[in-house]
């Protein structure tokens, strides 16, 4: 006999069964046992099908939770009231629909678009100094900046000569060299004049004026630099952004601003005061309110950056080109930059050239949109900003340039996230009724003929098959949304609106068989079959939008209205999961003590107790039966072995052989 491994019981096995009887107990006692314990077998098979099926009904749970959002969001109203405009000159003007604020779709006239500007404050050209002003201070204090060197002078750019030590710059072909440490501006001109003019231009000449450069040529078109330049003296010159003029056989080229002027990237305490012809002073500035502190071992760049990174609601630039700050307000329309407060202790702002004579303020204009009215007259809307709500009702106006030349701009209702929100909603709902068909499904089983080769063919069914109330929840679905909605006599289903149950399904049916079980066998298989199925079919784009342009009150009503998709389907489902359906008018359902859903799960893990509390008590029966036997075998192996001891002493004392007495006495 053979014994299973498991030890059944509390009494600890014998070691070695049946070593005086010969009988192998712990195999007697283990196949009994499992005798005991056959029913638990069908018992936890049960047990692992109802847990299943709880696993499936918090899944449909969650996904019937799902439609009840997507219903919260095909709920919104704005979905009905938002519109698009196409604009007929998109340079200028853009516009699209204000949620929730209806408009009136039609074909608006533009007569005019001016562009809203920014009030902004321009810096004095002669906050800087000039190359050709007097040096106040060092080495050549009392000299013309433009006859000092070059590295000493009110150069607006420092001027470098390059990796080389020595710089070169190239005109018309031909190299000039020059050093900034020892060469003064108008030393480096008179060269550049006499090597080009000697070399190839007898007509170029280079000079200064007002402390702006000018290069001319009689006789021959200019060309400036080459790539064996060395330094950046065209910079310094400020030729490098200036127009090249080249006509016939003549040429000229005038620097953009003075030579000289503020350096931004000087500190205030440096030799030349960074260029400023009032030093800047240590101490605190403010603009619209806001304080800027100043240190003389920053430099114009840092003050620009603090500006900018402040809350003084403007945008600070240097222009590099004509060698001025300006100031420019955030925001547009004719609002004011205040300058300066009466705390200030730093003189920032008059030597940087902001306050003070030569500082120019262009005040900022407001936007402004000339609209046809249907009874051809025009109205002018103004507004500080380029985004403009109240030229056209239920429409924002994107303002981004100016013009008087009439276009059109085309209002329409923008249907497309409601579409895509319906389209939603479709799909969250076919995802709940298809795994609610597929739980509840029957199995399908196809008995082979007598006589055949084949194997029985099946499919096993859902999980939750038999329980009809799962089933009824796509029954309901169906009489919903396959019902009458809405309030209107002509738009009163979804099926009018191009939303309709689908009419065809697939599901699995047994089919013809090979009698002779070859390769063709297939007696189950997928099928496309006519009739309802509880899903919807995709929804017929064109005939929804053809039906909402015919009456978009009505196809509204179908989906939000009180007698619409959303309210029924809502408090149905509210009593289902157990939770309310969130509308956007609030929610909607009356919730019951215990939903549909939690019902079921709470009567099958009632069985599921039940069944465990069954298993556990024929397990406890079958040990101590188990334990019982063991006990007995132990006690009757135990007294054999006595008797056994008894009748070897006996045999001692009388001497005889136990086998020969046995044997006599038999005879």
């Amino acid at each position: 006999m053979s014994s299973d491994s498991t030890v059944y019981g509390t009494t600890a096995p014998i070691s070695f069964p049946g070593i005086v009887s010969g009988i192998d107990y712990n195999a007697i006692i283990s196949k009994l046992t499992q005798l005991s314990l056959a029913p638990t077998t069908l018992l936890n098979a049960q047990i692992a099908t109802l847990n299943n099926a709880n696993s499936e009904l918090i899944k449909i749970s969650n996904l019937l939770s799902s439609v009840q959002n997507a219903l919260g969001n095909l709920s919104n109203p704005d979905l009905f009231s938002t519109y698009q405009a196409n604009s007929g000159d998109s340079s200028v003007l853009t516009a699209t629909g204000i949620p929730g604020v209806t408009a009136t779709p039609g074909l608006y006239t533009i007569d005019s678009v001016k562009a809203a500007t920014n009030t902004s404050i321009l810096s004095s050209a002669s906050a800087g100094h000039s190359i050709t002003d007097t040096i106040t201070s060092g080495t050549y204090a009392g000299q013309a900046s433009n006859t000092v060197p070059l590295a000493y002078s009110y150069a607006r750019v420092v001027p470098s000569n390059g990796a080389s030590g020595s710089g070169s710059v190239t005109v018309d072909g031909v190299s000039i060299s020059y050093n900034v440490d020892s060469q003064s501006l108008n030393s480096i001109l008179h060269n550049i004049t006499t090597q080009v003019d000697t070399n190839a231009d007898a007509g170029f000449l280079a000079t200064l004026v007002n402390g702006v450069v000018d290069f001319t040529s009689s006789d021959q078109q200019i060309s400036l630099g080459s790539n064996q330049d060395q330094g950046n003296l065209l910079s310094v010159l400020q030729l490098s952004n200036a127009q090249l003029i080249n006509s016939g056989a003549s040429g000229s080229i005038t620097g953009t601003a003075n030579v000289g002027g503020i350096n931004p990237d000087s500190d205030f305490n440096s030799g030349d005061g960074a260029g400023f012809v009032t030093p800047v002073t240590a101490g605190t500035f403010t603009i619209n309110g806001v304080k800027i502190n100043v240190s003389t071992s920053q430099n114009l760049t840092d003050i620009l950056n603090a500006i900018n990174s402040s809350t003084a609601g403007v945008t600070a630039v240097f222009n590099s080109v004509t060698g001025q700050i300006q100031l420019t307000n955030a925001n547009s329309g004719p609002q004011s930059i205040v300058l300066g407060a009466g705390a200030d202790t730093s003189n920032f702002l008059t030597a940087a050239g902001l306050k003070g004579p030569g500082a120019t303020t262009t005040v900022g204009q407001q936007s402004a949109i000339t609209v046809q009215n249907p009874d051809g007259t025009s109205s002018t809307y103004y507004n500080n900003s380029n985004t403009v709500s109240n030229a056209v009702p239920g429409l924002s106006i994107s303002i981004s340039g100016n013009t008087t030349s009439a276009f059109t701009l085309d209002v329409t209702q923008n249907t497309t996230l409601l579409v895509s929100t319906l389209q939603a909603f479709v799909s969250t709902y076919n995802t709940a009724v298809n795994e609610i068909n597929t739980a509840t499904a029957p199995p399908i089983v196809l008995a082979i003929q007598p006589g055949t080769n084949s194997t029985a063919q099946s499919v096993p069914g859902g999980v939750l098959w038999g329980n009809s109330d799962v089933g009824s929840i796509v029954s309901e679905f169906e009489n919903i949304v396959g019902g009458f909605l809405g309030t209107d006599s002509k738009y009163n289903s979804l099926a009018q609106a191009g939303l309709l149950l689908s009419s065809t399904f697939t599901t699995v049916q047994a089919t013809s068989i090979d009698q002779q079980g070859g390769p063709n066998s297939s007696p189950v298989q997928n099928q496309t079959v006519q009739g309802a199925d509880g899903t919807l079919a995709p929804l017929n784009v064109s005939a929804f939008l053809q039906a909402y342009a015919s009456n978009p009150n009505a196809v509204q009503n179908l989906i939000i209205g009180a007698s619409s998709l959303t309210n029924q389907l809502g408090e149905y489902l509210a009593t289902v999961t157990g939770s309310p359906t969130l509308l956007n008018a609030g929610p909607v359902g009356n919730v019951p003590r215990v939903s549909l859903m939690q019902n079921f799960e709470s009567g099958n893990t009632d069985t599921i107790t039940n069944l465990e509390q069954q298993v556990s008590q024929i397990t406890d029966e079958a040990n101590q039966q188990a334990t019982s036997l063991r006990d007995g075998f132990v006690a009757s192996e135990s007294a054999i072995a006595g008797l056994q001891a008894e009748q070897q002493e006996l045999a001692s004392v009388f001497g005889f052989s136990t086998t020969s007495s046995s044997s006599g006495s038999g005879a």
